[in-house]
């Protein structure tokens, strides 16, 4: 516990060091023209951005309680909205966000779901958000084709690289589920490969994992297409936190002054997007340095002074105030606190 403690600790502490020589690189000579900026923010629009992304919590929960009423019909939204932000701190403080499952598999456990049914409901979110990510991505780069063709090749490639890795990373999962071909490919061929660089140390043990995160992927994956509604509810509600997400730079702007106009709504959209689809990949606890820097790039058009000031804001508000929020609702939460189990139902039609 202790050893876990420290390692939460270091990690906190990798994010503040990153992001702020990410901050000092990305302010540079303006760090007084970006401070004036940011301590001259409107208040209403910072109230404003702090209730926007509280909706983006609200509505995680209410998927997290989607989920879980399925195998207990007791479950509350309010259990939901706690397994969900708790689940954000976690993920924030962690590489790779994945200390945010086992959170939420505690959590769960704690409000009547055992692990192996609340394992369940976190792949079944994940296919979800699988989908509705790789949709929603697919719909803006579609329809919005022609601004990004305008941004040049730097920040093209950019959302070239992002998008093909989502995509790639769905295609392998959805195939490797269903075809016993590919997943045999994976295994003997990729992964036999792999075993002979550091990449892969246990030959065995790594394919063992990977046979059983498919099996539970295919089964969930059946399970969810029994349950149509419940999926279509949940990938509502994703393509709700994305969107709430995607807005989070425009009105951090609008918060700082920043002359913009509505016309240019769905470019920051589009923008924004973009560094949420690189992120998902970089291993660095809360994606320090990486969400920061894509962040200078993307809206340089803005100017520097101005883009760092956003990037502030932004910052705040899409990551560390989720950070908090987690934080506090862990320390306070009965939900923390070991319960008596209930007996799961199964997931209805």
């Amino acid at each position: 516990m202790i050893k876990g403690v420290k390692g939460y600790i270091m990690n906190i502490a990798l994010i503040v060091a990153i992001s702020a020589f990410s901050i000092y690189i990305s302010v540079g000579k303006e760090f007084k023209s970006v401070f004036k900026t940011v301590f001259h923010a409107r208040p209403g629009w910072l109230l404003f951005l702090a209730v926007w992304m509280l909706c983006y919590y609200i509505t995680d929960g209410i998927s997290m309680w989607i989920a879980g009423k399925a195998y207990n019909s007791k479950y509350t939204k309010k259990q939901g909205f706690v397994t969900g932000i708790v689940g954000t701190f976690f993920s924030g403080i962690t590489p790779s966000s994945t200390g945010g499952q086992f959170a939420q598999i505690f959590l769960y456990n704690n409000q009547g779901i055992p692990p192996a049914a609340s394992s369940g409901i976190l792949m079944g979110c994940f296919i979800a958000y699988q989908i509705v990510i790789i949709g929603y991505a697919t719909t803006i780069m579609i329809v919005h084709s022609a601004y990004y063709l305008t941004l040049g090749e730097e920040i093209l490639g950019m959302a070239m690289f992002g998008f093909a890795i989502n995509l790639g990373v769905a295609l392998v999962l959805f195939i490797g589920a269903r075809s016993d071909k590919f997943q045999t490919f994976l295994i003997r061929r990729v992964v036999f490969l792999l075993s002979k660089t550091p990449f892969v140390k246990n030959y065995e043990a790594t394919s063992a994992k990977i046979e059983t995160f498919f099996a539970d992927f295919r089964h969930q994956l059946d399970r969810l297409m029994l349950n149509k509604s419940m999926l279509f509810k949940i990938c509502v509600c994703d393509v709700i936190k994305l969107t709430i997400m995607y807005c989070t730079p425009f009105f951090a702007c609008k918060s700082l002054g920043i002359e913009v106009h509505m016309n240019q709504f769905v470019e920051f959209i589009a923008l924004a997007s973009v560094i949420h689809l690189i992120n998902a990949f970089l291993p660095i606890p809360g994606a320090s340095g990486g969400s920061e820097g894509c962040f200078m790039i993307l809206f340089g058009f803005l100017g520097r002074a101005n883009a760092s000031s956003a990037m502030l804001v932004w910052r705040f508000s899409q990551f560390y105030y989720g950070m908090i929020l987690g934080f506090i609702t862990f320390l306070v939460s009965k939900d923390t606190k070991s319960q008596k189990p209930v007996e799961t139902q199964p997931i209805r039609d």
